[in-house]
């Protein structure tokens, strides 16, 4: 479970980020969180991540309280998630192979657990047999696959997907929501941090839109669902 309640984030810079930000995602829920750039998306993920903590309010992940967990407890926060990045943050000089065993290697799994999960989740997300190549032999798309399987190899409780598909082409954006969605189906809790109106309506989910730090709507349903 998640809950942000009356969620306020100030950076020393004097923005405010967050202003009483409150909503609640169940375990198992699909959530997209949308909104207009600097509406405070990405101030959402840094606080999930404990990244930064709230100026005022709670945030809850899971058995965690952001604000008040001990710095030593955070590792164990992380590991219960898995993060795609929108700029992928895979690493050039390591294999397909290497950069998702690196985050099996980082929470100190076992080397023989390492090759059995790393090609069975290559093998999900399609890229079993682009184990040995690199980040830039890939496209774009590959490189996000990628991406989704290093977050899926610790078969965390959650992913948080930013942007997930800001930087692919329309088919392999919807490939990677259906991909998303079918994570979802078997029981992780997915939230998709995007823009992206169009696969928004078409993944008919429940939708937190953020407008200057507020929740201004949270509806099951198409962002443009109820418009003429």
């Amino acid at each position: 479970m998640i809950l942000f309640d009356d969620v306020y984030k100030s950076y020393h810079n004097g923005t405010n980020a967050l202003n009483g930000v409150t909503f609640k995602i169940e375990d198992g829920e699909f959530v997209f969180i949308i909104g207009p750039s600097g509406a405070g998306k990405s101030t959402i993920i840094k606080l999930l991540m404990h990244e930064e903590v709230p100026t005022g309010g709670t945030v809850q992940v899971g058995e965690f309280d952001i604000k008040k967990m001990r710095s030593s407890k955070v590792p164990m926060l992380r590991r219960s998630m898995g993060v795609v990045f929108q700029d992928f943050r895979l690493i050039d000089t390591m294999t397909v192979f290497d950069n998702v065993a690196f985050a099996m290697r980082a929470v100190g799994c076992s080397p023989r657990t390492i090759r059995r999960r790393v090609p069975y989740v290559l093998g999900i997300v399609g890229l079993g047999h682009k184990a040995k190549n690199y980040p830039p032999e890939l496209s774009g798309g590959e490189q996000q696959r990628v991406a989704m399987a290093r977050a899926l190899v610790n078969n965390p409780h959650l992913i948080i997907a930013d942007e997930p598909t800001g930087n692919v082409d329309p088919e392999m954006a919807r490939e990677m929501m259906e991909l998303l969605n079918q994570i979802n189906q078997n029981g992780t809790t997915v939230i998709v941090v995007t823009h992206d109106n169009t696969l928004v309506n078409e993944f008919n989910k429940r939708v937190v839109h953020i407008e200057k730090g507020r929740v201004v709507s949270d509806q099951v349903g198409g962002y443009y669902a109820k418009e003429e």
